[in-house]
C-alpha cells in the first residue's frame, strides 16, 4: 500500500490479493490470475533465472547485483524498503543465553555458507544484534 501511496494511488483503491507463501502468488502470476506481484527475489531466484517472470523493480536502495532491475528510486518512485528476519527470543530470557544465541548467530554471519546464500537469494546484508 505504500508503493500505492507512493504513486499518488489511494491504496483503498487497490485490490490487494495475499497468498500463503511464495508458491502460490508463482502460479497466480503465471496462471495470469494477477497483473503483478511484491515478493522477495529469494522466493523466485529459479523462475527470474529461467525468464518465467520478470522484476520490474527493486525496493531496496540499492540494485541487486545479479538483477537487470532498477530500483523503484529509480523508477521514479520516491520509497524505499526492505523486508527483514529477526531471531526472536521470549521475555526473561538470561542475559547468559541472550549471549550464546547472539555469538551464535554472529559465528554464522561470518561463514561462507551465509554469503553464498545473500548471494543466491538477492539479499542484503543488514545484519545487527543487539539494542539495534
Amino acid at each position: 500500500m505504500e508503493t500505492a501511496r507512493a504513486v499518488g494511488v489511494d491504496p483503498r483503491k487497490v485490490n490487494y490479493i495475499t497468498y500463503d507463501g511464495g508458491g502460490d502468488l508463482l502460479t497466480a502470476l503465471l496462471g495470469k490470475k494477477i497483473a503483478a506481484g511484491t515478493t522477495g527475489l529469494g522466493e523466485f531466484v529459479d523462475q527470474i533465472e529461467a525468464g518465467q517472470v520478470r522484476v520490474l523493480a527493486v525496493s531496496g536502495a540499492e540494485r541487486v547485483d545479479g538483477i537487470d532491475a532498477p530500483t523503484l528510486t529509480e523508477a521514479g518512485i520516491d520509497l524505499t524498503f526492505t523486508n527483514w528476519r529477526g531471531i526472536l527470543a521470549p521475555p526473561g530470557i538470561s542475559g547468559e543465553a541472550r549471549d550464546a544465541m547472539v555469538q551464535a548467530l554472529t559465528d554464522l554471519h561470518g561463514t561462507q555458507q551465509w554469503r553464498d546464500a545473500l548471494l543466491k537469494n538477492g539479499w542484503s546484508d543488514a545484519f545487527s544484534t543487539g539494542a539495534d
